[in-house]
């Protein structure tokens, strides 16, 4: 017998000892192996934010790899040996990237998961992992999980070592629940508000036309296609051709561009603009991280959304004979839909009061991704309220770079509402969350399942479950609380005072409600105003 069959017999031998003596290991048995053989390292990335670099021995991943070979020698086919007879080296040769990338994968996740156990950390969400993107020359980016997994490889030598960064959860004390005291606003529908509701639902049946003029000017959310280039310190770290840019406040290049609407506006196509940009301190590119850049955008062509005329077909289509009972119609549903109104107005007062009365520390340049999450969950909202998708899409730039200012306060209330949700045990079950994919399916003219799918990418369903989560904590303080009517105070409303700093609140944390298409926040404004002129006179 050669030396190399040897070798193989008395391994298999080994692995199959050690297979018989422990069997299959669960995912929390290989995570507590871990947390006694791992090192780990924790640093200070900025508040509530740290620096993870973990190493996981060679010893541990030799006993992962033969573990693995173990389960994988009994079943392999191997040309010119029977099922489970083959030697290791041939089974390491026909099936070693594979099992390398399953080991990978879970040494990755489980030794993260096990150092945040051993560290006693509380985080906020997933990882993200420092890696070397495939194919680029450059250094490491910050990268989720999932990204990094496609990025980063075990060595073939020595010890198994990541870096990678966590959100920390803060320490707070939650502010009194109960006998919270709650006005109850007054609201009405104006005609500016039938109209903008109006202009809503004929967005449905808009479409996207190219600008034929030479002459014609960018105007504000015309689509624009064009070349961008960014570059700092005189050199060029992206270069896309032909993107689809609306003119109105952008994300580009993982940077908020506020005022491209206006940089743009009065271009015509064939024109360039350039833009002084400043780059994030947590830039996915660790070279741009703060550092002053310039955007260069060159407008190659020009389309502008056109509403259907509201004529005979369009009415038609809506179910109506004149523009007079379709105005009757859409004024009614709005007036029928006040409750919600009220009580999307009593929802942003509980709000302000926990933003209000708890004092939480948050870093003092929040990131990118706290951002992205408010954007995302506004998204989710207007969905909720069956907002048109080209509607959502206008608004999604300026959510993504409005969101940096209000991701404080958003960032504020999840803390806050997630301590709440467990005091009083609050959670969403699997048949609420459906009912709501249901009635937003049924808005969109979907399939359940289609939808469900939809929201499924993008993290749109944990969203929607904060979201839910969040009302029903809500909704039991206000009924644990003490409603009051507005107070008549020197001919205007006391209430009406409240309403109007609720309202300022909520809309620092943008946080609409979404459990009916309703009016909208200029409606209560608009409202709030008139009912105080009528009370005056």
């Amino acid at each position: 017998m050669a030396k190399e069959d040897v070798a193989d017999q008395q391994n298999e031998e080994t692995m199959q000892a050690d297979m018989d003596g422990d069997g299959p290991l669960t995912q929390e048995q290989i995570k507590e192996q871990l947390k006694g053989v791992i090192g780990v390292k924790v640093e200070d990335a900025g508040t509530l934010r740290k620096s993870l670099t973990i190493s996981v021995p060679r010893e541990h991943l030799t006993k992962e790899f033969d573990r693995e070979y173990g389960d994988l020698i009994t079943e392999a086919v191997v040309p010119g040996f029977r099922k489970g007879r083959a030697p290791r080296r041939l089974v390491e040769k026909r099936y070693g990237r594979e099992v390398g990338e399953q080991v990978q994968t879970r040494m990755l996740s489980n030794a993260y998961l096990a150092a945040v156990e051993k560290e006693d950390l509380k985080v906020l969400g997933d990882p993200e992992v420092w890696a070397k993107p495939a194919g680029k020359d450059t250094g490491e980016e910050l990268m989720e999980m999932t990204s990094a997994l496609t990025n980063i490889d075990l060595p073939e030598e020595g010890d198994f070592s990541f870096r990678c960064e966590v959100e920390i959860k803060p320490e707070f004390k939650l502010p009194k629940l109960e006998g919270v005291e709650i006005e109850k606003p007054e609201i009405t529908i104006e005609d500016s508000d039938v109209d903008e509701q109006i202009d809503r639902i004929r967005a449905r049946r808009g479409t996207w036309a190219p600008v034929t003029d030479e002459n014609a000017k960018v105007e504000t959310d015309d689509l624009l296609i064009c070349d961008i280039v960014l570059t700092a310190d005189g050199k060029e770290y992206a270069k896309k051709e032909n993107e689809q840019l609306a003119a109105r406040p952008q994300f580009i290049e993982g940077v908020a561009v506020g005022d491209f609407g206006k940089k743009v506006e009065g271009t015509k196509v064939g024109d360039s603009v350039k833009i002084d940009v400043e780059m994030p301190d947590d830039h996915a590119t660790e070279d741009l991280r703060g550092k002053k850049a310039e955007l260069s955008v060159t407008v190659n062509d020009l389309k502008r959304l056109k509403l259907p005329p509201m004529d005979k077909d369009f009415l038609e289509a809506q179910g109506f004979e004149s523009e007079k009972e379709f105005k009757n119609f859409v004024r009614e549903r709005m007036e029928s839909e006040l409750d919600w109104e009220i009580r999307k107005g009593m929802r942003n007062q509980v709000r302000k009061y926990l933003l209000d009365e708890t004092k939480i520390d948050l870093p003092e340049g929040l990131s990118s991704r706290q951002a992205a999450r408010v954007a995302s969950r506004r998204i989710v909202e207007m969905q909720r309220q069956g907002v048109p998708i080209a509607e959502i899409e206008k608004h999604i730039d300026e959510l993504r770079t409005s969101a940096k200012e209000q991701a404080g306060a958003e960032l504020k209330l999840y803390f806050i509402l997630e301590a709440i949700a467990e005091e009083f045990d609050v959670d969403i079950s699997e048949e609420e969350l459906n009912s709501q994919i249901a009635q937003m399916a049924a808005m969109y003219g979907k399939r359940f399942d289609r939808m469900r799918d939809e929201l499924s990418k993008d993290n749109g369903l944990m969203q929607m479950y904060l979201d839910l989560r969040d009302e029903k904590c809500i909704d039991k303080i206000i009924a644990d609380g003490k409603i009051v009517e507005p107070k008549d105070d020197g001919g205007q409303s006391g209430g009406q005072k409240k309403a109007k700093k609720t309202k300022k609140a909520a809309a620092k944390s943008e946080k609409d409600d979404g459990d009916k298409p309703a009016t909208k926040k200029k409606t209560t404004k608009k409202a709030t105003k008139k009912t105080s002129k009528k009370k005056s006179s």
